[in-house]
């Protein structure tokens, strides 16, 4: 896809959010303005609603109680109170039918006695609601008693809902009427002192008319009682009354505006309750649905608008980004084309002064830089940056062109492999910036020496290729000498070199010497191609070193065999790892004076299908020089940690498993880490571990090797110093490491018996460590006299072949049985 449909899609993208940010913008002002419109609303008309219903509650209650008070009605009682067939019921009658007639909303009015017997009703067509009236039903909590009146709105057995209102008719206190007959003031607390009672039946008509003409299609309004129960509600709730907790959420108090939120028959609604009356409540349901719908409604007839002016906005742009963008960079693409074809110099047709313009000129300037740069190029790919010397690609190259003329006229050549001795010191004291340096001398030394004619007289040749000098990398130099003779007289140039680099050189204000190893290999009799010859030069020059450094060496043939040899061996270990035919065996070591077994150290043993057995003194040496040592050391912890697990508690208390650990092994970052991880992956307990190692492994890196003896010490894993006296002896490490416990090598036990220097080292040792409170081990104890000897010396612990040889896994716990008994 090319950039203009990248930049379309890009555009289109854009837009797209932009218009779907607008849309959710605009609906959510649309539904947040909707909502504060409905509450407002709400407000508003529920003031309202409270004044209208509260009036509406005190007319009736006033018409009532004015009834109630009606002279003629009064005095109609008393006289019934007195004589019961003294009742004018036709006077009363006539009151009580003009009272419902004139009355709005009444829709029956009835009379009781004083016993709550029924008297009469109005209008008498109607079925009368009740003929007895009980008394004590003024005294219940649901009737709600204001002015004297009792007042309680409730449902009939059709579902029709009514204010039932009673007012007790009693004598008022200023009334001539005679005491005797019931002239004393009646209290609605009372009942039992009232004349009688008028009960009145109204319809809810003026609560339902307010409603009605209050409800929106967002806000549905209602009034209910104080147990939730819908009394009058709008046409669009469709459930008879709230849930029983709806309404307990709302306090008493009047014009509180607090709203929660409900679920409704499936529809979500802000619910507020006001009370109206101690036994009414006006409330409103704002439908949160309906607010949403008309929020989308609102939006779908903006968006149609907002699409086309999008559409434009976006046609407008492109063509601008397309002519001032697009079209400058369809220029420059074409630019990197033919500057990548190699035409470094290319017409630009930008011109503009702004971004594109100084891209433009970048191009320009990159054109130009990228000539120089190509021939800085050409020459770093064939000489060495540092010392400007044939690199190792221009010396194959080279020498493979002079193998073929020396082909042609059947003469030799001479390849040399030069490697600086202790290089890395004075890296490490002068710095790398004395180190490079030394490094250009040096080359130029050899330089200076090859072209100088004079490394031997009859050499010359004018029609030949000079000889060549190159770096090979680090500290390492390739010499090609044409036109040899005889491996002599290659022997006798590479002396002549090493006494060149043996000079002083000057860095830093101070003289630096070096040394130089030099391995030499002749075509045709060790090579016929550029890449043998290399590689045997490289393998005579290690040679040289191994004899002491500052040598040189010629390259046979035994020596590529011995090569050959060690690779083959190193193939074997990788493979025996793999085919799992390597072993431990666990040599015991026990205590000289109680001869109980104290531990077991850990032999590696190497059982080769092609080889038979192997000594472990031919391929430890072999593994410790390559990387195999750390595999093989790996696999050995691991063997010998699963075998600890197998025994499990069948090893005595106290018995430790030593494992001998190598340099190369001590010198990784994270060997204690490793070992303890894995001891706790098998579920062995560390204190069941010794790790035995020798001052060679100490000195790698004395730093990093107390860090790992102490993590380990830490941890409860014992520390061993073997073949104590072979190396340094340092009593540095005795003093300053946490060691536990010493190994007598095996080459002073042989001698003990003999008086001269071996006795006398081994009863030093004891003695230093008796005072260092160092635990000893010696090692090799083959006769009863060794025994006796070290024993009589103090030495604490043995292992030889007089004790045990070592011994297979499968037969340990024999032998520590068989200890047991002979014990």
């Amino acid at each position: 896809m090319g950039l203009r449909g990248r930049l379309l899609i890009t555009l289109l993208g854009l837009l797209l959010l932009s218009f779907t940010v607008l849309s959710a913008s605009v609906y959510w002002f649309f539904e947040h303005k909707l909502r504060a419109e409905a509450l407002s609303y709400q407000r508003n008309i529920a003031s309202q609603l409270i004044i209208g219903a509260r009036a509406e509650i005190d007319r009736a209650s006033r018409a009532l109680k004015k009834l109630s008070e009606n002279a003629l009605l009064v005095e109609a009682l008393a006289r019934r109170a007195a004589s019961p067939l003294e009742f004018n019921r036709s006077a009363v009658q006539t009151s009580f039918d003009s009272f419902q007639a004139f009355s709005v909303g009444v829709e029956q009015v009835l009379l009781f006695d004083r016993q709550g017997e029924y008297l009469l009703h109005a209008p008498t067509a109607d079925v009368v609601r009740g003929r007895q009236l009980d008394t004590l039903s003024l005294r219940q909590a649901a009737d709600i008693i204001e002015s004297g009146i009792a007042r309680r709105f409730h449902a009939d057995e059709s579902g029709g809902r009514w204010l039932q209102s009673l007012a007790p008719v009693s004598i008022p206190a200023d009334s001539t009427l005679d005491p005797r007959q019931g002239s004393q003031p009646v209290f609605v607390d009372a009942p039992r002192d009232a004349l009688g009672y008028v009960v009145t039946f109204s319809r809810l008509d003026s609560f339902e008319r307010m409603v009605n003409e209050s409800d929106s299609s967002i806000t549905r309004l209602f009034f209910s009682d104080n147990n939730g129960n819908f009394l009058v509600k709008s046409s669009a709730i469709s459930v008879a009354g709230l849930p029983v907790d709806a309404s307990r959420e709302f306090g008493v108090s009047e014009g509180q505006q607090k709203f929660i939120e409900r679920e409704i028959a499936g529809v979500r609604f802000q619910l507020n309750m006001q009370q109206v009356a101690p036994d009414l409540w006006l409330g409103s349901l704002i439908d949160q649905g309906a607010i949403q719908r008309n929020s989308l409604d609102l939006l779908k007839v903006l968006l149609p608008a907002a699409a086309i002016i999008f559409a434009l906005i976006g046609l407008v742009f492109y063509s601008k980004v397309a002519r001032l963008i697009l079209r400058p960079i369809a220029v420059l693409i074409q630019t990197t084309r033919r500057i990548s074809d190699g035409n470094y110099r290319p017409d630009i047709d930008v011109s503009s002064d702004d971004e594109l313009g100084e891209l433009a000129e970048a191009f320009r300037v990159m054109g130009r830089q990228l000539q120089d740069s190509n021939r800085q190029i050409a020459h770093l790919a064939y000489f060495d940056p540092l010392t400007q010397l044939p690199n190792c690609t221009t010396l194959k190259s080279t020498l493979t062109t002079m193998i073929e003329s020396a082909k042609r006229t059947q003469g030799q050549l001479a390849v040399l492999f030069i490697d600086l001795d202790d290089f890395k010191k004075v890296n490490d004291r002068l710095g790398h910036a004395a180190g490079d340096e030394l490094l250009v001398q040096v080359g130029h030394r050899l330089q200076r020496r090859l072209r100088s004619g004079d490394l031997l007289a009859e050499s010359r040749n004018a029609h030949l290729l000079p000889q060549v000098i190159s770096r090979r990398g680090g500290d390492e130099f390739n010499a090609v000498l044409n036109n040899i003779h005889d491996p002599r007289e290659a022997a006798l140039i590479a002396e002549r070199l090493i006494v060149d680099i043996n000079e002083p050189l000057q860095l830093d204000g101070g003289q630096v010497s070096v040394g130089a190893s030099i391995g030499v290999a002749m075509f045709p009799s060790d090579g016929e191609d550029a890449e043998t010859l290399l590689r045997h030069a490289d393998m005579a020059m290690y040679e040289a070193k191994s004899l002491g450094k500052n040598k040189y060496y010629l390259f046979t043939e035994a020596m590529n065999a011995q090569v050959h040899q060690r690779l083959e061996l190193e193939h074997s270990i990788a493979k025996g790892l793999q085919n799992r035919e390597f072993e431990i065996h666990y040599q015991p070591k026990i205590s000289l004076k109680t001869l109980e077994v104290s531990g077991f150290e850990a032999l590696i043993r190497w059982h080769s299908p092609e080889k038979g057995v192997v000594s472990p003194a031919e391929f430890i040496p072999l593994a410790e020089e390559s990387q195999l040592i750390h595999e093989l050391g790996h696999w050995m912890m691991a063997e010998v940690l699963h075998q600890l697990n197998e025994w499990c508690d069948q090893l005595p208390a106290g018995v430790r498993i030593a494992m001998n650990i190598s340099a190369r092994q001590m010198a990784q970052e994270n060997f204690a880490e490793h070992l303890i991880s894995l001891a706790e992956q098998f579920n062995v307990p560390l204190s069941r571990l010794e790790i035995e190692l020798t001052e060679t492994s100490i000195l790698t890196d004395e730093a990093l090797v107390r860090q790992h003896l102490y993590a380990l010490r830490t941890v409860g894993v014992k520390v061993c110093l073997d073949d104590f006296g072979t190396g340094y002896s340092s009593l540095t490490f005795l003093r300053s490491l946490p060691i536990d416990t010493v190994k007598i090598d095996r080459s002073f036990v042989m001698r003990l018996q003999e008086e001269g220097e071996s006795r006398a080292i081994v009863l030093s040792v004891l003695e230093l460590c008796e005072k260092l409170r160092l635990n000893t081990v010696a090692e090799g104890i083959e006769n009863h006299q060794q025994f006796d000897t070290l024993l009589e010396h103090g030495c604490r612990e043995g292992q030889g072949y007089l004790i045990a040889r070592p011994l297979p896994a499968a037969k340990v716990l024999d032998y520590l049985r068989t200890v047991v008994k002979r014990a």
